[in-house]
């Protein structure tokens, strides 16, 4: 894979040639093997946690709500489709461990998956902020219904897809290069393209359709939120029904836990762009340390387990309905072990007897 597009850039063995002049010790694979698998897990459980209580909590139901399981979902795939890859690679760099038809199903639909989950993200991000600011500006009028939410969801994942169908064309396998006898995932683009000015406009436009722009309109949006927020607590515009105080510190609980994911998803997904961008102007593509290139890759794909948390953090619907969830579970599972033990115990007392 080529590490000059987002969506193959997910696979920390896309710069193979830089790995092998440095090759990981036992010890460091052992860790970075061990942090992936913690976030693994934390972000399956937490997604899960996430979309299971909206589905379980009637007052849950919100068109917020259904966004954020709708991110929810695309952190699901991330955890599904990125992770395990990078796992992989830790250990075989580029190399595949499959051959034939379906090493060509897994060098395209893992990257696939992994494109259409950043992107579902970031719009899905948008989209909330949207959601907000309506809510918010205008009130008295439901400008986001339930039925614009599942087509607004539905548009998003139509455009996560189209926007990773590229990958579908470009991904093959084949050599690095001529010297080498080993199959490998990556990018080309002929004959329909030129590869190399190709994969630069991909890699640009992919900056701007999943960060740049998107975190401008969330910039404008949650800033003219703050002004009116700002402007109804001010002397002239407070309002002394506790009904409308309780409301606007809703509102701002609310602000405040998306901003934190805003930020968290700008700040973690900047190191990735710069690795992009260095591969164009750097004239050596070793040029950023291992284990830098590890940091910036773990940290776009550990914002899929921090939402949750945030979630966690910030909303106390949220806390409380993960703490029920899990209950519940432990609850079922402490109820089947008594079960099998009280059967265990009544057969061996009637074989001892």
């Amino acid at each position: 894979m080529n590490d000059s597009n987002i969506s193959t850039n997910l696979d920390l063995g896309n710069l193979t040639s830089c790995m092998n002049l440095s090759p990981d010790s036992d010890l460091t694979k052992a860790w970075k093997t061990m942090i992936y698998c913690v976030i693994i897990v934390v972000s399956l459980l937490g997604n899960s946690l996430v979309i299971l209580v909206v589905y379980k909590k009637r007052r849950m139901r919100t068109t917020t709500n259904f966004m954020i399981v709708n991110m929810a979902s695309s952190d699901l795939l991330m955890a599904l489709f990125a992770m395990p890859p990078t796992i992989r690679s830790i250990y075989t760099g580029e190399y595949l461990l499959v051959e034939g038809i379906l090493a060509l199903l897994v060098c395209k639909l893992i990257t696939f998956f992994q494109q259409i989950s950043v992107a579902v993200s970031i719009l899905s991000l948008t989209a909330i902020a949207f959601d907000r600011f309506f809510a918010i500006l205008l009130p008295f009028r439901q400008v986001v219904t339930f039925r614009a939410t599942s087509i607004i969801i539905s548009l998003i994942w139509i455009l996560g897809i189209i926007f990773a169908a590229p990958i579908l064309y470009t991904n093959r396998i084949g050599p690095i290069d001529s010297d080498d006898r080993e199959a490998y995932c990556h990018e080309i683009w002929e004959p329909l393209f030129k590869s190399s000015k190709a994969k630069r406009d991909y890699t640009f436009v992919s900056f701007g359709f999943l960060y740049t722009v998107p975190l401008t309109i969330i910039t404008i949006l949650y800033s003219a939120i703050v002004i009116e927020l700002w402007r109804r607590n001010s002397k002239k515009f407070r309002s002394n029904a506790n009904q409308r105080e309780q409301i606007e510190r809703a509102n701002r609980k609310v602000l405040k836990m998306l901003s934190v994911v805003v930020v968290v998803f700008a700040l973690f997904w900047l190191p990735i762009w710069v690795f992009q961008f260095m591969y164009y102007v750097a004239s050596n593509r070793c040029l950023i340390p291992e284990l830098v290139r590890f940091i910036g890759y773990f940290l776009c794909q550990a914002t899929s387990a921090l939402n949750p948390l945030i979630f966690a953090i910030f909303s106390a619907n949220y806390r409380e309905g993960f703490k029920d969830c899990l209950q519940n579970v432990l609850r079922c599972q402490g109820r089947k072990i008594f079960q099998r033990t009280s059967v265990s115990g009544r057969h061996n007392r009637s074989t001892e007897i």
